[in-house]
């Protein structure tokens, strides 16, 4: 496959996982516009990878490392728990939903989900594409899944009874009448 091809079939989606990496389009077509420059002038090398658009995703990650540690930072500092609650209205179509869950995310969280799973990175690609130790990879992951568990799963409810204490009924976890969320 020429280039023009490869990137006529693969920007839009390249475009595409960026902007659910980052959360900012703009920021994910500039990004994409860099990698497939880079793509271009190493043609000859990417063509013959076993994953080129891959390869382009995680250049694209590198060029927004620096915001996304950036952004991760502030998130942490100024997202308040429970700060952001969801709306039903958007939890109608999956698709639609998960891309709100994952704009919940922490920036690093989002983009290691999105680097994992959306791009099927192994581990220690998306280290390397994030500038991170493949164990920072993984508690990420952890605390992402964790976080859009919470977002996405309807909270199971139990019934317990007892002969002494009428019916009661428990959902997720909460403080202060807000559901808690791990690493936020």
């Amino acid at each position: 496959m020429d280039f023009e091809s490869f990137f006529a079939e693969h920007y839009d989606e390249v475009v595409r996982t960026l902007a659910l990496a980052v959360g900012d389009r703009q920021r994910a077509e500039d990004a994409a516009q860099e990698a497939f420059a880079a793509a271009h002038r190493r043609w000859a090398d990417v063509c013959g990878m076993d994953r080129p658009v891959g390869w382009v995703v995680v250049v694209g990650t590198n060029r927004m490392r620096r915001w996304i540690s950036r952004h991760d930072r502030r998130f942490h500092a100024t997202a308040p728990p429970g700060s952001d609650p969801p709306d039903p209205a958007e939890a109608v179509v999956s698709g639609e939903a998960l891309r709100v869950a994952l704009g919940r995310l922490a920036p690093r969280q989002r983009a290691v989900v999105v680097l994992r799973y959306l791009c099927d990175l192994p581990t220690d690609e998306v280290a390397t594409a994030l500038g991170c130790a493949p164990g920072t990879v993984k508690s990420s992951l952890h605390a992402a899944l964790a976080n859009l568990r919470l977002d996405l799963d309807e909270p199971t409810t139990t019934t317990t009874t007892t002969p002494t204490t009428p019916t009661t009924t428990t959902t997720a976890p909460t403080v202060n009448g807000e559901v808690t969320r791990d690493a936020r």
